[in-house]
């Protein structure tokens, strides 16, 4: 058994077209896992931008979209967005900063 908090971690970083993520990922590999938080008034990450690994976020807090370029989605607290593999996707956000637990899986 482990704990870790992200109060803990150093951050990586995603920049954007304009703003930033910080990136709090706990588990890497095959499986990835972790917060983002999404800086406000930020456009990310930089395009283009997909993954081969299906990847679901959930929203802790904050507000945001998630557009692929031709469907956005508001996200709100306790939202679940759900992504294929190879889908091109983007976050962003406004006023305030959205922080979000990701699990990018196969």
């Amino acid at each position: 058994m482990k704990k870790v908090n992200e109060s803990t971690m150093k951050p990586g970083l995603i920049l954007g077209l304009k703003g930033a993520a910080d990136v709090f990922d706990v588990v890497q590999g095959e499986l990835t896992a972790g917060v983002r938080i999404v800086r406000p008034e930020s456009d990310v990450p930089e395009r283009p931008h997909s993954h081969s690994q299906k990847q679901v976020i959930y929203v802790i807090s904050g507000s945001g979209k998630i557009t692929n370029g031709e469907e956005t989605l508001d996200m709100f607290p306790g939202d679940f967005i759900l992504l294929e593999p190879n889908e091109e996707h983007y976050v962003i956000t406004e006023k305030e900063p959205l922080k979000v637990f990701e699990v990018k899986y196969p």
